[in-house]
């Protein structure tokens, strides 16, 4: 009761005391006060102090060094009035407040969309994604997903994917197949596909890549780690090639579904793509890390291809795969 004023209900006991016997705020008489309100002597020294600074206890004019009870009915007046003012100033600050916090976002706003000579816009770290949000596509969203670890851990419901469908904007997804391994994303895979996206499986992809409205390409500064951030493009012919480069491997990938099994004597899509890059001189580690597999995957993956084609070595596997035609 009465918290708002900013009166405890010690304040109050104490108070309530002194209204009807108000020769107990006397010091001598400390014992008694604290008696009557239950509480120790230290307790009410310290309650008295506070209806001082209340000011619901003040000096009498006639009496030295000893103070009396306001009238209730002045004492609320007073707790009222002084809690209003509080109140107005509070309202005041958080109206300044209010517009110095809207002129901050809009600075901020700036600084994200802010581009550099080129049309080129570059965000470090946290500030990629927080870019990201920041764009409205009117028809259409285009996603290279690159390999991860941990799959793709978005709710399609919760997140833009659900609210660009249902306005009408088309998605597409291309998807690493080594990605489908993990349970969150084919889960993903499944439900935006619901929704109405396309999804296609490809056994790698170059880079993680994000076209919007085909006017502008979200690409990582490092296509092998997420960290540093990334770049937007705005020039039209980088997102004219951007455009080009996932129309390539859209081509190329396989509607989502539960993957065919190879024909006798023929090859996977992913172990099409190991021999790609086994031709271009890529390293193993290199080949887990864009087909997002593990070392130990790549190595059987080379030692199947060999048994398949009576191969000794990676040189000879690269020529028989190439005079069988499974590469280019």
């Amino acid at each position: 009761m009465f918290e708002s004023l900013g009166l405890s209900e010690q304040n109050l006991a104490v108070y309530r005391a002194l209204l009807k016997h108000p020769e107990l705020v006397r010091t001598s008489m400390a014992g008694e006060l604290s008696r009557a309100v239950g509480l120790s002597v230290e307790e009410v020294t310290e309650q008295v102090a506070q209806l001082r600074i209340l000011g619901l206890l003040v000096p009498r004019w006639n009496i030295d060094d000893e103070d009396y009870p306001l009238h209730p009915a002045d004492g609320f007046e007073l707790l009222t009035k002084r809690r209003q003012q509080e109140i107005d100033q509070l309202s005041a600050r958080l109206d300044s407040d209010r517009v110095a916090a809207g002129e901050f976002v809009a600075s901020y706003s700036e600084f994200l969309v802010e581009k550099s000579i080129g049309g080129v816009e570059v965000h470090e770290g946290e500030r990629a994604y927080q870019r990201m949000q920041h764009f409205h596509p009117a028809k259409s969203v285009w996603g290279m997903v690159s390999p991860d670890p941990g799959g793709i851990m978005r709710d399609p419901k919760n997140t833009a994917d659900s609210r660009f469908l249902e306005h009408g904007i088309k998605l597409r997804y291309l998807i690493v197949e080594a990605q489908l391994k993990v349970g969150e994303t084919r889960e993903f895979c499944a439900n935006v596909q619901q929704f109405g996206a396309e999804v296609r499986v490809v056994p790698s992809v170059p880079l993680r890549m994000v076209i919007f409205d085909a006017e502008a390409v979200v690409v990582g500064i490092d296509p092998d780690n997420r960290s540093p951030g990334a770049m937007v493009h705005h020039s039209r012919s980088v997102v004219r090639i951007a455009i080009d480069l996932y129309e390539h491997y859209w081509r190329r990938a396989r509607p989502y579904s539960t993957a065919p099994p190879a024909d006798a004597g023929e090859i996977t899509g992913q172990e099409s793509e190991f021999l790609r890059f086994l031709v271009q001189g890529a390293t193993d580690e290199q080949v887990a890390r864009k087909l997002g597999v593990s070392m130990r995957t790549v190595r059987r993956m080379a030692a199947k291809l060999s048994e398949q084609v009576g191969a000794s070595g990676r040189f000879e596997l690269g020529v028989r795969a190439a005079q069988r035609g499974w590469v280019d």
